[in-house]
């Protein structure tokens, strides 16, 4: 059967300003900064960017609210070529986060808004998007419907990948609907109730078995990520590619759309996490989730150098 998306996202969506500043200010004082950055963000929204990017078919499946920042969240998604007739629109205001970034200490602090956004339910997913889709990616911002949709996808035969940041009180059930675990570090150590400094390859080996995921990656930011392929029994190690680095807001939310993107087309595991590690560390490149976002021909002509 011919799909027609190579990947539904399912999950948090955002508005992001940002600003690049030398020194994070002081307490009460003004300071003034080159430019402020506007991006559409989330994990799932940009990992579909991401895919869309790449020339791939991606489509966002969830609930936003009515504000003034509506259309900018929608043109975001279309104008990068992501198919947006599963969004439906609700009462509620959009998230929003300000996110400062730190020349001086490479850091990030973020600022959010999450007040009296609109819900999105297991019985607003729609079977039919979830049926023309290759893989279907989720992240636990609506835990119910990342639920379903997982469960939806698990019964078709249909690849679930799952983008474990936080943890939620579901986050066991959707992880067990999955064929591809993509959890940070921290959330790892987590779900394991594991000591914060446990060693990498030992946090690996604790997460995938409570788990019991077919393929399950943590990520470790610059130190790259590790991989367990269960049917296998072996672990990868995919190295983070060197980059001079502007800003590292949203790189893993395109190293997940990455990842979901060349599962779909049939690349085996070691090429999924090499491809997706150089997607990550090439959006790098520019300030924002979205603006550094490589097209297929900037990736390969990376990683072929």
């Amino acid at each position: 059967m011919n799909k027609l998306f190579d990947v539904l996202g399912i999950g948090s969506y955002c508005i992001d300003y940002l600003c690049l500043v030398d020194q994070y200010p002081l307490e009460d004082e003004k300071l003034k900064v080159e430019d402020i950055e506007v991006q559409g963000g989330g994990n799932a929204a940009t990992a579909c960017v991401a895919v869309a990017r790449l020339g791939g078919r991606a489509c966002y499946h969830g609930a936003i609210g009515k504000d003034d920042i509506t259309d900018k969240i929608l043109d975001g998604l279309k104008n990068e070529g992501v198919e947006t007739k599963y969004i439906k629109c609700k009462e509620g205001n959009n998230p929003i986060s300000f996110v400062i970034i730190n020349k001086e200490t490479d850091s990030r602090t973020i600022l959010y808004r999450k007040k009296s956004i609109p819900h999105f339910t297991a019985n607003e997913i729609n079977p039919e998007a979830i049926y023309s889709s290759q893989v279907v990616l989720v992240d636990f911002y609506h835990e119910e419907a990342a639920l379903e949709a997982s469960r939806i996808a698990k019964g078709k035969g249909i690849q679930v990948v799952v983008d474990a940041e936080k943890t939620s009180s579901l986050s066991g059930q959707i992880m067990a609907n999955a064929s591809h675990i993509v959890a940070s570090k921290d959330f790892a150590s987590q779900f394991i109730k594991g000591k914060a400094n446990i060693e990498n390859r030992s946090l690996l080996d604790l997460f995938s078995e409570k788990t019991g995921g077919a393929y399950v990656t943590i990520t470790l930011g610059s130190d790259g990520a590790l991989t367990h392929v269960r049917d296998e029994a072996r672990v990868i190690f995919q190295k983070a590619f060197s980059i001079e680095v502007a800003d590292t807001t949203g790189a893993g939310d395109v190293f997940h759309g990455a990842y979901s993107y060349f599962l779909s087309k049939g690349y085996t595991i070691d090429d999924i996490l090499r491809h997706a590690a150089a997607c990550a560390a090439l959006k790098c490149r520019k300030v924002g989730g979205r603006n550094g976002i490589p097209t297929m021909k900037e990736l390969n002509q990376f990683l072929t150098k």
